[in-house]
């Protein structure tokens, strides 16, 4: 009987800006009768001690539930009570070990959308990364990249939390047994397991509960839940050791080879045979709809595993309409939510794969090697069996394995000799046919997964190949057309080789960009598939579509800084140390300038800016000549990054040549002449040498209001900065009306609440000041907030 009594946990966090993610877990929690009692930041009450009062609500609950961030939270200085300075929330995790009270700990993610790097003059690294190893040890703990993944995670381990209380509750067990005939040990316990459980089954807890989640609560009715994910990520072994782990609970286990509708005809054929439902001289037509019928009347207690399944569509027709039977599918394909609850399995995190490297080779002194390596094997079991069997093979150690790992990762990832006994393929074959099977669905797939494995690994963003098709020739611009490009993803899903996700932009996450992401040894072994003339042509293509679709202007326009944010690191691996592939130069020239301008915007001025910049320049010099419009734009670029970082003298000799350049080329009343006056003139005026500057900014302002309009932010920004050079000049009554034409233009145009409408008024309201209106400056200031 099910135990109904509530249970008291004590919630606490390791900084107060968790606030969202305590509340997910706390609204979780009355689903199974469990009573949040505080959390870390309201533990005391007034007059009472911190340390005190935190130790007691802990001493109170009947468990504990910690969340860890990147903080490491508050610490109570008391040289008595915390010698050795442990954060409020440690202190609070120790007592709950000392109790031995149930634990259960999230732990934020390295991949969380706060990136770790956001909190980095914030963090006490030491103790933080201290605590998070200590709160993984022997307890449920689960890991969240996100409020919507913690959400997840916190349903499968506060089941467990349950359970594990309920077990601690449970009075003594009877002396009279009652014997289950369909245990493991006994023979007529039906199984046709075909997989054997190894003997280094490790880190899949949280995926068992979740299968047994997903299975659990449908009584009288069909449940069917569905592991997905990468090739080689061992559903196959998580289903068969879900069943083994579970035979004494069912009637029979029964295993079904899902890849052909033959293969799953006869396996459940088989099935009613074993059961007595069939004769084993029955047809097999016949038979499949009496099996199917005593699925539905008769499934209690039947575990029915579907390995290696294509899809939905394929797998319906064999499947129960109803019934209690239980079912488990493996398949790459992610697409299962019509007919069935989701369990993506994911990679190991490099400790669980150290673990099972240490424990595979016996190489207990290896754990750094061992990490390092598990790493770079990108978490993958089957990687990771095949580098154990290797190491085991030669007699050598984890560390040399990298090594050679990293000399040549593509004959040690088809190293054949390698393969498991009871998996014969290799990773590089594993991959290498799922690409082509993709390729069979739809023609892009190949071709598509190729170039992408030839760029950083990074969020790849679609718009690359949308936008930069014609880039990539024939036919793969075609096929790529319309909705190609997502049959192609769909394709390639479908075999678990990419993964399609929104990504928020870092700084506005109301934008995102839909995106693909490569595995590490997916990436190596798609990128090994162009070779030679056919490598050389997919670099070009790659380069010339980048160039295709990287924004304009990003020096001047924020704008357009979200669609440069996600090609940035692509584009540095592309280009930013290695030379343009031969045939690419002038788009590389301009990829260097638009990367450094974007870098330059948001980054400042550092070393790899300027020296993207000349490099830049060089092609720009050498592809379009010393006197062309694009070679002045890179020398106004360099020369903007010189001012930055404080080398006047050098910035000016640069932006005159450009001058020159644009006013021999393109006319002296170009905008691009008056971006560049600009520029001189507030060079000099930086220098102090206001007159100077004055010419300068009066005639780009002349240009700006021609070629422009009178209401252009250009033409505005210069009114206001002649303003300011009135201003400092003393000549406020020269300044005011320059100042008031900005003021309203800015306000017509941007609103009152605008930054640039805000710095009008301010100008505006000290030429007022300067001329004795201050009374009318006041009434500015008051009207804009300044």
């Amino acid at each position: 009987m099910a135990n109904n009594k509530i249970y008291s946990v004590m919630v606490s966090s390791t900084f107060q800006e968790l606030v969202e993610q305590r509340r997910v877990v706390r609204e979780a929690m009355p689903s199974f009768r469990l009573f949040p009692v505080a959390m870390e930041y309201d533990a005391a009450l007034p007059g009472q001690d911190l340390i005190d009062a935190s130790l007691a609500k802990v001493d109170e609950a009947d468990a504990y539930v910690g969340l860890v961030g990147y903080r490491y939270g508050q610490v109570i200085d008391c040289e008595t009570r915390n010698p050795n300075k442990l954060s409020l929330t440690e202190l609070e995790f120790r007592r709950a070990v000392a109790r031995k009270i149930p634990i259960c700990m999230f732990i934020m993610h390295k991949d969380h959308s706060v990136p770790m790097s956001a909190l980095e003059e914030q963090r006490d690294d030491a103790k933080l990364h201290s605590f998070r190893d200590l709160a993984k040890q022997n307890r449920i703990y689960a890991e969240f990249a996100s409020v919507a993944d913690l959400k997840a995670q916190a349903l499968l381990s506060l089941v467990k939390l349950r359970d594990f209380l309920d077990e601690r509750a449970a009075p003594p067990a009877s002396d009279t047994i009652e014997m289950d005939t369909k245990s493991p040990a006994n023979p007529l316990a039906e199984s046709n397991i075909p997989i054997r459980v190894p003997e280094h089954f490790l880190g899949r807890d949280d995926s068992l509960a979740a299968i047994e989640s997903a299975l659990a609560g449908k009584e009288g009715r069909v449940a069917i839940t569905a592991l997905h994910g990468l090739r080689g990520v061992g559903k196959t072994t998580l289903a068969a050791a879900y069943a083994e782990n579970k035979r004494a609970d069912y009637r029979a286990t029964w295993w079904i080879r899902a890849q052909t509708p033959d293969t799953m005809r006869a396996d459940l054929v088989a099935l009613g045979v074993r059961m007595g439902w069939v004769g084993a001289e029955e047809k097999e037509e016949p038979a499949l709809g009496i099996v199917k019928e005593k699925l539905r009347s008769d499934g209690e207690r039947l575990l029915l595993i579907f390995d290696n399944a294509n899809n939905a569509r394929e797998l319906q027709p064999f499947l129960p309409q109803g019934g209690a039977a239980k079912l488990l599918i493996t398949s790459t394909a992610p697409n299962w939510g019509g007919v069935a609850k989701p369990v993506e399995i994911e990679v190991w995190d490099k400790e669980i794969g150290a673990e099972f490297l240490i424990a595979r080779t016996g190489r207990a002194k290896e754990r750094s090697e061992a990490e390092k390596l598990s790493q770079a094997l990108g978490g993958l079991p089957l990687a990771h069996e095949q580098a154990a069997a290797y190491c085991e093979r030669l007699g050598i150690g984890l560390g040399e394995y990298l090594k050679r790992f990293a000399a040549s990762s593509e004959k040690l990832l088809d190293s054949e000799k390698d393969a498991p006994a009871d998996y014969p393929l290799t990773v590089a074959r594993t991959f290498d046919l799922a690409i082509e099977q993709a390729a069979k669905i739809h023609p892009a797939a190949e071709p598509l997964i190729a170039h992408a494995a030839l760029l950083a690994p990074e969020p790849i963003p679609l718009f690359l190949f949308s936008e930069g098709r014609e880039k990539f020739g024939q036919p793969l611009a075609s096929l790529l057309a319309g909705d190609g490009l997502d049959e192609a993803i769909a394709a390639l899903r479908t075999f678990a080789l990419v993964d399609r996700e929104e990504i928020p932009d870092e700084r506005e996450p109301a934008i995102t960009t839909d995106t693909i992401r490569l595995h590490r040894l997916v990436r190596e072994v798609a990128a090994r598939r162009r070779e030679g003339e056919l490598l050389d042509a997919a670099r070009r293509a790659l380069v010339e579509a980048v160039a295709t679709v990287y924004p304009g202007d990003v020096l001047h326009n924020p704008q357009a800084w979200p669609h440069a944010r996600r090609l940035d690191a692509l584009t540095l691996a592309l280009i930013g140390a290695a030379e343009s592939p031969q045939g690419t130069e002038a788009a590389a020239s301009s990829l260097l300038n638009g990367l450094a301008a974007y870098r330059f915007s948001v980054l400042g001025a550092d070393a790899q800016t300027r020296a993207l910049l000349e490099r830049a320049l060089a092609i720009r010099e050498k592809t379009r000549g010393p006197e062309h419009p694009e070679t002045a734009s890179i020398l106004n670029n360099l020369a903007l990054l010189l001012k930055a970082q404080g080398d006047l003298a050098g910035a000016k000799p640069l932006y005159e040549r450009a001058l020159a350049i644009w006013e021999n080329t393109l006319g002296p009343e170009s905008p691009q002449m008056a971006r560049g006056l600009g520029n001189l003139a507030e060079l000099l005026r930086v220098q102090g040498d206001f007159a100077g500057a004055r010419p300068f900014y009066e005639r780009a302002l002349a240009i700006y209001e021609k070629k422009l309009g009178p209401e252009h932010q250009y033409t505005n920004l210069t009114r206001r900065t002649i303003a300011q050079l009135f201003l400092a000049t003393g000549d406020a009554d020269k300044a005011l009306p320059l100042a008031k034409a900005a003021l309203a233009a800015h306000e017509k145009i941007l609103g009152l609440d605008h930054p640039w409408t805000k710095f009008s008024a301010r100008v505006t309201a000290r030429a007022l000041d300067a001329l004795g209106r201050g009374g009318e400056a006041a009434e500015l200031r008051a009207r804009f907030g300044v």
